[in-house]
């Protein structure tokens, strides 16, 4: 260890200077700018120009229709074409024609309808409608082009469903596929690479995951996860997934892998924070994952890094307690996070940061 002397005021004052400075730089956020206006239970959705779109969400009376775009190069917002229906809690899906997919939601009451959003003329059109009006669903786009809905709630926040349904953009048209046997409600869904779809139950009621075939439009058990309650899930570059959160009984959330091969699960790493839910998993560049923001027991708390290499979570700063937020990975390794919602408040915010990893 190096002694620094009296002797030496110069060397003294340089060290405490790069102190500071390291540590001033050593924050990942950054300011993103504002929205037009608050939101939480909105979708945002990289754009193939590498813009950003937010649709629809509610503040604290309203549920809006409206949208609108924000670009990483400027670091700026601009307004967007607005939906032909309000909507919060719907699903948001970039088809391989370059348009997006919004799928169901709520205004007042689960909607069945759908819209598609054309980013070269800013318009929205109606697409065909669900079988079944969902909120707080999940949807991903299948290897075949096709986007999986499922899950979610119906008409009351007590109706928990377990149909599924395949939307076809090349006839903008909804079919019935099989439905879960036990996951139902509100889940988690990662595309494995497989090309079936996970989904973890998160009820904290029922220990259960069940897997989607695309090719036999079936689903099936697979091992019990730990009780989740409002969790998160990834897919991580080694093809197991992630999944952090909540467990029912426990006063800590862990970070649990899912092995597809051998259809397993393995506890990875105690979280450095306590009952950690309503949370966002992104995947970043370098192989990590940034596991953002969430409800902490009535107060704020930090950001975490889950390491691919070592299986471990260590604190990446401080982060604000917000659900209902979306966090998107922009094509420079930059996560942007915007909007959501303050359960302890509570607050709804209009805000946006950006993480760099370091």
């Amino acid at each position: 260890m190096t002694r620094v002397t009296a002797t030496k005021p110069w060397l003294w004052l340089g060290l405490c200077a790069l102190a500071f400075t390291t540590s001033a730089a050593a924050s990942p956020w950054t300011n993103a700018g504002y929205m037009s206006r608050a939101r939480h239970s909105h979708t945002a959705t990289l754009l193939p120009d590498g813009k950003v779109l937010i649709a629809g969400g509610a503040d604290r009376t309203t549920v809006t229709a409206t949208s609108e775009t924000y670009t990483p190069a400027t670091n700026t917002w601009a307004p967007a074409a607005s939906m032909s229906t309000p909507r919060s809690g719907h699903s948001a899906t970039l088809l391989p024609d370059g348009q997006v997919l919004v799928v169901g939601g709520s205004n007042g009451s689960a909607l069945a309808t759908a819209e598609l959003y054309n980013p070269a003329t800013n318009t929205w059109s109606a697409t065909g409608s669900l079988l079944t009006a969902r909120r707080g669903h999940k949807a991903v786009l299948l290897p075949t082009g096709k986007v999986l809905v499922f899950g979610g709630l119906g008409t009351s926040y007590t109706t928990t469903l377990k149909s599924a349904e395949l939307y076809d953009p090349a006839t903008g048209t909804w079919t019935a596929t099989g439905a879960m046997s036990t996951v139902s409600g509100i889940t988690t869904a990662t595309l494995l690479g497989s090309g079936g779809v996970l989904a973890i139950n998160g009820d904290g009621i029922v220990a259960a995951a069940e897997l989607y075939n695309p090719s036999t439009g079936t689903w099936s058990r697979v091992a019990d996860p730990p009780r989740f309650y409002g969790h998160a899930a990834t897919l991580l570059t080694s093809g197991a997934v992630l999944a952090t959160g909540q467990e029912t009984g426990q006063y800590d959330s862990g970070a649990w892998l899912y092995s597809p091969g051998n259809d397993s699960w393995k506890y990875a790493f105690e979280a450095n924070e306590t009952r950690r839910r309503g949370h966002s998993l992104t995947l970043l560049l370098s192989g990590n994952v940034l596991v953002a923001r969430g409800t902490r027991n009535q107060m704020g708390g930090s950001a975490e890094l889950f390491s691919a290499e070592d299986e471990s979570l260590d604190v990446i700063g401080s982060d604000s307690p917000t659900t209902g937020h979306t966090a998107t990975r922009l094509p420079s390794g930059q996560v942007l996070i915007v909007g959501g919602t303050s359960q302890e408040e509570p607050e709804i915010y209009s805000s946006a940061e950006l993480f760099t990893e370091p």
